[in-house]
Order: C-alpha cells, then structure tokens, then sequence
C-alpha cells in the first residue's frame, strides 16, 4: 500500500516540491502544463536580436519532470551512448533523430501512437497522436519560465533569469560548479512547474527548425521551415557559461550532431493524460497488485 501511494502522490502533486528525488523506476514522470499567453523572447541586450518579443499562445500539453535518464534510454534502446555514465545522469551524445527514434519506440511500448513518421533524418509529427515527443521551443521555453505560474506577464522580459529563480548554483549544473560533468537529474532545485534541470546539466532538444522567431502573435508554433537545417537546443549544459542558461536562450544545431552536453526531455500532447487515467484502478481496486503494476512510473 505504501509504495502505491508514494507512486500516485508523485504523479499527480510533484509540482509542490521544490526537489524530489528521481524515481528508481524508469517510466517517465510526466508533468500536466495548463496552457497559456506570454511574451516569448526578450529585450535583454546583447540577445534581443535573436529573442524577438513576440505573443505566443500554447495549448494544454505534458512535460518530464526529468531529463532523459541512462537508464530508461537503455531499457528502451539497449545500448547507452553516454560518455558521462549512471543510471540517473541525463543520456548525452544523442542526436535529434536518435531523440525522435527514442520517442517512437519508447510509445509503442506504452501502447500509445507514435509521434513521428521519420524519414531518413528527418521525420513529420503527427500532431494528433498520444505519443512521446520532443517539445516544441514555445512549449520548452514557457514550461522553464514557469507557465501559468511565473512565465505570464503584461511587460516583456528585460532581464531573464534561469528555470527555477536567481541563484543559478540552486538551480542548474554549469561550468562553475558542475566538475566538468553531468549530474544525477532531479539534484537541483525544481521551477514552479516541478521541473528540473530545465537550466543546465545537458542541452536539449526540441522539435523546431531554428529560425527567426515572427513579428506577429502566434499559437502553437512549430519553428521555421527547414531553411538553414538547424534544430533548435535550449537549456544550456554542465560546461556553459552562467548567460547560457538563461530560459530564453537559443542555440542550434544539425539534427545528425551528437556531443556528450546533449540530451532531451520527453513530451506528450495533453489528451495523454486522460487515456493514461483511462488505464487506472479506481475504488477499492486502488491497493491490488495489479493497481501496484498500473502505477509504477
């Protein structure tokens, strides 16, 4: 009974935790994100070039509460690409495809729709599936500014700061403190939302072909057309400078690079949720075995 409801209580009330430690199991912690309108981008300078400030709308979707991990990569892919090796540190060296590949079989274990229908090293996202997938970098950067709960304002940013407040040591692994590696997830402290290493420990990556952000209110963007073939990477890594974490920071690079400060955090359209509910014991059922078995993230 104990472990069902140590199980249930992380699922569904992590976001009022300000650290947690990471499950010992390897199903991914998916983190419900109520949609919403914000200013993406930001006036600081020398960055406000490439952070246009633009209104930006994004519907309901699900986020991991974690990185990647070794261990769930290596349970669904069998191989570990790792050079920094441990079964909680974030997986690195995975390019974006090898992320997209991860998402699609990583679905039909779980029994759900893939995301992707890949196409060499390239892939087309079925929007409507239940799948895992890569977030788009709208729904990346208004998670790690903290939603509803903190990325929501009249005014646009002047001054950005990291995912999960001020003081970068609380929250991120970098090159000032992280020792020239990458660490367990989940160590640091978490955002608003119940997210770690949003800032920091390994870039990741999202859906996007990086490009210049619009001049006009949008919802739901996918990025840029191919153009220049760059994915987008956000978040910063264990050996950026302090600026490189900052929640509105972009970089890029080819869907094929690969390096051992890269990783990635699954995502989920928000229906997800309901067919995982779908799924659950109800009632009396609640402390079965088999309710055990259907809550063991």
């Amino acid at each position: 009974m104990a472990i069902v409801l140590s199980i249930a209580y992380s699922v569904f009330f992590l976001p009022s935790l300000v650290h947690a430690e990471l499950p010992a199991s390897r199903r991914p912690v998916m983190m419900d994100i109520e949609g919403g309108t914000y200013l993406r981008g930001s006036l600081e300078q020398p960055y406000a070039t490439t952070e246009r400030v633009h209104e930006t709308t994004v519907s309901p979707f699900r986020l991991s509460a974690y990185e990647t991990t070794q261990a769930l990569w290596r349970e669904i892919m069998v191989t570990n690409p790792a050079r920094f090796r441990g079964d909680k540190l974030p997986v690195d060296s995975v390019s974006w495809i090898d992320a997209v590949r991860f998402c699609n079989v990583l679905s039909e274990r779980d029994g759900l729709e893939t995301a992707y229908e890949i196409r060499g090293n390239d892939a087309v996202w079925r929007r409507e599936a239940n799948g895992y997938r890569l977030p788009t970098e709208a729904e990346w950067e208004f998670a790690a500014r903290g939603g509803v709960r903190g990325a929501i304002s009249g005014e646009p940013l002047r001054k950005v700061l990291y995912a999960g407040g001020s003081d970068a040591d609380k929250v991120a692994w970098y090159d000032r403190n992280s020792a020239k590696t990458s660490h367990e997830t989940g160590i640091k402290l978490a955002n608003e939302l119940g997210l770690f290493d949003m800032s920091g420990n390994v870039w990741e990556w999202c859906w996007d072909w990086y490009g210049d952000y619009p001049r006009t209110a949008v919802k739901d963007p996918e990025g840029a057309i191919k153009g220049a073939g760059q994915k987008v990477l956000r978040g910063g890594a264990w050996f950026t400078p302090i600026n490189l974490l900052r929640v509105t920071y972009r970089y890029w690079n080819a869907p094929t690079f690969k390096v051992n400060s890269v990783g990635f955090r699954l995502a989920q359209n928000a229906t997800a949720a309901a067919n995982l509910l779908d799924k659950m014991p109800s009632g009396n059922d609640l402390y079965s075995e088999e309710a055990s078995q259907a809550l063991t993230f």
